[in-house]
């Protein structure tokens, strides 16, 4: 897990989806991509009865490939997961730089250190976890199969940037929905904001339909988070063509 840059910033990317990824690049490659350039990618799996083993499979290939953490849950429990889910990454992301700095300095983990000094260290990352700041893209999933879904997980990223106000550090979210619009496999709904009732007008004008291209929103958050410039020459452009598909064929739900 990386995510902290030489600007002083955690730099984080949620997925929140319900289903296996059917349109686009493999989205574990693309989370490897967002890893490189200093992201954390966590993915958010909301799981109707049972389960699908695939899901669940690429749900955790994701995680580790970007880097991040992974969280199953259902559509009434997503708000405090997805709030649960964002300080626990920012906390991960410190305590891993710290523990890098422990094994550089003093050739030691912090799991072999004195319990008095373990404690006083876990008391710091708790405090500068929320001193720190913080920039969070979450990419959620409005296929067809989230239509029931979709007003409650809106409502749970509005209530998410409210909660972050509570931080001392400086807070902001972006958000991006796929698929997006015609032939788009992902739209950038709002750039990073404070702002929740903003963010709540703007979300306002997303419905469900379509297929779910994780990887190309995946690819849209490094080209978001990197100001603007693509996460490779390749992924200038995230638009489904001519059936392209990851997995076998496209299927549109």
């Amino acid at each position: 897990m990386n995510g902290y840059n030489e600007t002083g910033e955690i730099r984080q990317l949620i997925v929140i989806t319900d289903g296996k990824s059917n349109i686009g690049m493999n989205p574990a490659e693309a989370a490897e991509k967002a890893a490189r350039m200093g992201m954390v990618v966590s993915v958010i799996g909301i799981a109707d009865s049972g389960g699908d083993r695939n899901f669940i499979d690429e749900v955790e290939h994701i995680a580790k490939a970007g880097g991040g953490l992974t969280e199953y849950t259902s559509i009434e429990d997503l708000g405090k997961t997805v709030q649960h889910l964002t300080r626990k990454t920012a906390q991960k992301t410190i305590e891993q730089i710290i523990s890098r700095q422990l094994r550089n300095i003093l050739g030691a983990e912090m799991e072999s250190l004195d319990p008095q000094y373990r404690l006083k260290i876990a008391g710091f990352i708790e405090k500068y976890g929320d001193l720190v700041n913080l920039k969070c893209i979450i990419a959620l999933d409005t296929s067809g199969s989230m239509k029931n879904k979709l007003e409650k997980a809106k409502k749970c990223l509005v209530d998410l940037l409210e909660s972050l106000k509570e931080r001392k550090g400086d807070s902001r979210i972006a958000a991006i929905t796929f698929p997006g619009e015609g032939f788009e496999g992902c739209r950038v709904i709002s750039g990073f904001t404070d702002n929740s009732e903003a963010l709540r007008e703007l979300l306002a004008t997303v419905g469900s339909g379509g297929g779910t291209p994780t990887g190309p929103a995946i690819l849209k958050a490094c080209e978001l988070m990197n100001h603007g410039k693509p996460a490779s020459p390749q992924a200038q452009r995230h638009r489904v063509e001519d059936g392209q598909a990851y997995g076998s064929e496209m299927n549109y739900i």
